[in-house]
């Protein structure tokens, strides 16, 4: 189960064209919310059985990559991603990144506690890689007293690091001052540039925090075909057909256009893909250590100098 080796970045010249290559995978995180429940606008295939599961998780350890994002709300993510991982010897040995319930009181020491063990036990991992608030609303219960329970957890060896997922640059910005948070979750892809256009990234690597970029195909929309697109969402046709209009212009898969974009625009940021088989998995990787031509973001840039909230946030599609 030998990962593929890590390549270096390079910049080659092919055809005149200027071409940079980042081929390590240990930057990115495979999401498990579509081993938990069906997951994303454009799933067509629901949720993975267990066999077709252990075969993603094999496929993404031997792709080299060693890094899981997962939830307590994200079905049963976390028990049969702990099954997997002990059948593939892999448990204990891999990072682990979930998420705390949003049901659960926040400010009770017990239960928040009773919680974390349950994901370990679930997960089979005597420590988290990252325990996450999966509300930005909970930013407010820091000074409330749950600051002081998350610095347990971490003082306790029950995880290494506290993180918040977040929807907005003024709730990143308040996370990236907030102790103990030491990473952010946000969504970025190659049509919401939102927390770059802030500064956050750039607040982030100044203190020091990681950023890990969930929704880099925007639950599913990028890669759409125009045909395909609900009735309900004919609001995201424009950008569709342009999208698509770029991949027959580039010679590339919108697949490729989204990874690409944020393999370059945020390089030290950590990627969460999901995977509906093992060849979507291998697809990501081999995308991910493809060459790049130079030119292509500003050609995406253009195309999409700004995108309405509407389209880029997935609790405004219904």
């Amino acid at each position: 189960m030998a990962g593929k080796k890590a390549q270096a970045d390079r910049a080659v010249s092919k055809g005149g064209q200027t071409l940079t290559t980042i081929a390590d995978c240990n930057s990115l995180i495979l999401g498990t919310a579509q081993l938990g429940m069906a997951y994303g606008i454009a799933n067509r295939v629901g949720q993975p059985g267990q066999r077709e599961a252990k075969k993603i998780v094999e496929t993404a350890l031997g792709e080299g990559i060693s890094h899981f994002d997962t939830a307590q709300d994200y079905g049963e993510s976390e028990a049969l991603l702990g099954i997997i991982l002990n059948e593939l010897d892999a448990a204990g040995k891999v990072k682990i990144t979930t998420k705390l319930h949003p049901d659960i009181n926040l400010l009770n020491e017990k239960e928040v506690i009773r919680a974390v063990e349950s994901s370990m036990r679930k997960l089979k991992n005597p420590q988290l890689y990252c325990l996450m608030l999966h509300r930005e609303r909970y930013l407010d219960l820091l000074e409330k007293g749950l600051n002081v329970i998350l610095e347990k957890i971490i003082g306790d060896g029950y995880a290494k690091h506290i993180g918040i997922s977040v929807y907005s640059p003024a709730a990143a910005f308040a996370a990236l001052k907030a102790l103990p948070i030491d990473i952010v979750q946000l969504p970025a892809n190659l049509l919401d540039r939102r927390f770059e256009k802030s500064g956050v990234f750039r607040v982030a690597a100044a203190s020091g925090k990681l950023i890990h970029i969930r929704s880099v195909f925007l639950q599913g929309l990028l890669l759409m075909e125009a045909k395909d697109v609900p009735a309900t969402m004919s609001f995201t046709l424009p950008v569709i057909r342009r999208l698509e209009e770029i991949a027959r212009e580039t010679h590339l898969t919108r697949n490729a256009l989204a990874l690409h974009y944020v393999k370059i625009k945020y390089p030290s940021s950590n990627i969460i893909f999901g995977a509906e088989s093992p060849a979507q998995v291998c697809e990501n990787c081999n995308i991910w250590g493809s060459d790049v031509a130079n030119d292509l973001m500003e050609k995406i840039e253009n195309a999409f100098p700004a995108v309405e909230e509407r389209i880029l946030n997935p609790t405004l599609w219904y």
